[in-house]
């Protein structure tokens, strides 16, 4: 296990500091802590996943995560999600020489980070996928 401390941002520039748990045996899983409230688990096929399903009960709550993992150009390719179980994502880049790869669970600053629904709908527009007005793929 490994222990991660990261910030998140709210509404009027608030911060909050958020504790996360990485585990590591037995598959992909996270366990996040805030506000003093108790630890949320959150499992799947790799941390990537997991991330997103701890940025969207942090969004609820009107907080954005500031991680790499939140960026809206970063996103794992799926031999990162199955190599290193989503780990790590490259910076979606149009350069072929200029491919950098980072830890999602790194510190990034609350001007890189989006939702995750904004960070889907730009990962959507680099790669030219249509988006539907519902949110969904089409």
């Amino acid at each position: 296990m490994e222990a991660v401390e990261l910030l998140a941002v709210g509404r009027g520039s608030s911060v909050v500091p958020v504790s996360f748990e990485i585990l590591d045996r037995g598959g992909a899983g996270l366990r996040m802590r805030f506000l003093g409230r108790d630890w949320q688990s959150f499992s799947g096929s790799n941390l990537f996943k997991c991330l997103l399903d701890a940025r969207t009960d942090l969004e609820a709550e009107g907080l954005l995560l500031c991680c790499q993992g939140a960026r809206p150009d970063v996103f794992p390719s799926g031999m990162q999600q199955q190599m290193d179980s989503g780990r790590f994502a490259a910076v979606l880049s149009r350069s072929a020489e200029e491919e950098e790869i980072v830890d999602i669970f790194a510190a990034a600053e609350p001007s890189q980070v989006d939702s995750v629904e904004g960070q889907r709908v730009a990962v959507y527009q680099f790669f030219n996928l249509p988006i539907s007005a519902a949110g969904g793929d089409e």
